[in-house]
């Protein structure tokens, strides 16, 4: 099915955006938006704003999902991240591309997560990689059309916390609105109680039935609330049980436990996280970056990692390789010294190794989107992080 371009008066003036669906519903959602394009990525091409192609989109497949949004916070793609080790299940990215340019305009990411009956919940994330408009578009469209949408409201001071807040008052009174449930999240304990009554207020005048949850910190806390909520939300549509439910994660291992505190502040963080954690944390942070690994040139062990898309241990030993084979062709044109940094273009996604000055035989592997960074971005972001790092004795 094709939609002509908003705004437009002749579908012939511009591509139109594409609705696209599975060619084999065997093996493919046929409920996904965009067409796949490997590497647990999916890409939707469109002619109009991003915001508006995703409207048209969850307008024609109708699908059912939850959204993770913050207010003062940046615990939603964190959260999505720990649910998904959690799962055992990849970090998926729906890429929207500019028709006939290929341009990315914005990257979002989300995890199917197993319910009941063989069925899959998605988890949607409306921290967008984009421009801020149009992740303001996207979150808004993302919270609108979800079944559910958990909100985590960080450290804010109790005055602020009404204007916080108003961003999302105004989206529920949209006509576009369809989200009924509500469930949110204090991550700071300062914001429960001015958030209780707030939220009072905010429930009946929109028809959304609003719950607030006690103070969370961390994923596994998260996940009972928000699990709980989804269940309830189920079985009211439900009756006889058919609705997906979801269930534990991570039984008999610590996954959920071991993350980071959903509430902890940059400054914070810094504190508590060793340096090349902290370090690859920072590099996984930059715009565009979807993986970063440090590992051990010589015995390509992993000593830190962020990121769902790759594999720690596939970043490390291909980081080795890379630079290996760079040293080697460096020596075959009898030019002095080993490779320290190794680039490999193509597709849509780029990798860059680079050895860390301040920690010798160590290393960077960078997997990233060209079209929304590039190294000469990265390359002095990474060199004044390396070098913030404590220096390594030289045995």
């Amino acid at each position: 099915m094709h939609l002509p371009a908003e705004g437009s008066d002749n579908a012939v003036d511009a591509p139109p955006t594409l609705i696209q669906r599975s060619f084999d519903d065997r093996l493919d959602n046929a409920l996904d938006i965009g067409r796949p394009v490997g590497n647990h990525t999916r890409e939707l091409f469109v002619s109009c704003e991003p915001g508006e192609a995703l409207q048209q989109q969850f307008e024609y497949l109708r699908p059912s999902y939850i959204a993770l949004h913050d207010v003062a916070s940046r615990g939603a793609r964190r959260l999505l991240h720990a649910i998904a080790s959690a799962a055992g299940r990849p970090v998926e990215r729906l890429s929207i591309r500019r028709q006939s340019y290929g341009t990315v305009l914005a990257s979002i990411d989300y995890v199917d997560c197993p319910a009941s009956r063989d069925q899959l919940v998605r988890l949607y994330s409306t921290d967008v990689e984009a421009d801020t408009v149009t992740r303001t578009a996207i979150a808004r469209v993302l919270g609108a059309q979800a079944t559910m949408a958990v909100i985590l409201i960080g450290d804010v001071p109790p005055h602020a916390l009404s204007d916080a807040l108003q961003p999302l008052r105004d989206a529920m009174f949209r006509p576009d609105w369809q989200c009924t449930h509500l469930q949110f999240m204090p991550l700071a304990a300062t914001s429960h109680a001015a958030l209780a009554g707030l939220v009072a207020a905010l429930g009946p005048g929109s028809g959304v039935a609003c719950q607030i949850a006690p103070r969370v910190s961390r994923p596994a806390e998260a996940w009972t609330f928000l699990s709980a909520s989804w269940n309830q939300v189920q079985t009211a549509l439900r009756p006889d049980g058919g609705g997906p439910l979801l269930g534990t994660l991570a039984t008999g291992r610590d996954t959920m436990q071991a993350m980071p505190d959903l509430a902890t502040t940059p400054a914070t963080l810094a504190s508590r996280t060793p340096p090349i954690e902290r370090f690859v944390l920072e590099a996984h942070a930059l715009p565009g970056v979807q993986s970063a690994c440090v590992f051990d040139i010589a015995t390509s062990r992993v000593l830190a990692h962020a990121g769902a898309a790759f594999q720690p241990n596939d970043l490390a030993r291909r980081g080795s390789l890379l630079l290996a084979a760079g040293t080697s062709t460096r020596r075959q044109l009898h030019l002095v010294g080993p490779a320290d940094e190794v680039l490999v273009m193509g597709g849509h996604e780029a990798l860059g190794v680079r050895s860390l000055q301040s920690q010798p035989g160590l290393a960077l592997h960078l997997v990233y989107g060209p079209s929304l960074t590039s190294w000469t971005q990265l390359r002095p972001r990474l060199m004044a992080m390396d070098a913030a790092l404590p220096r390594a004795p030289v045995l």
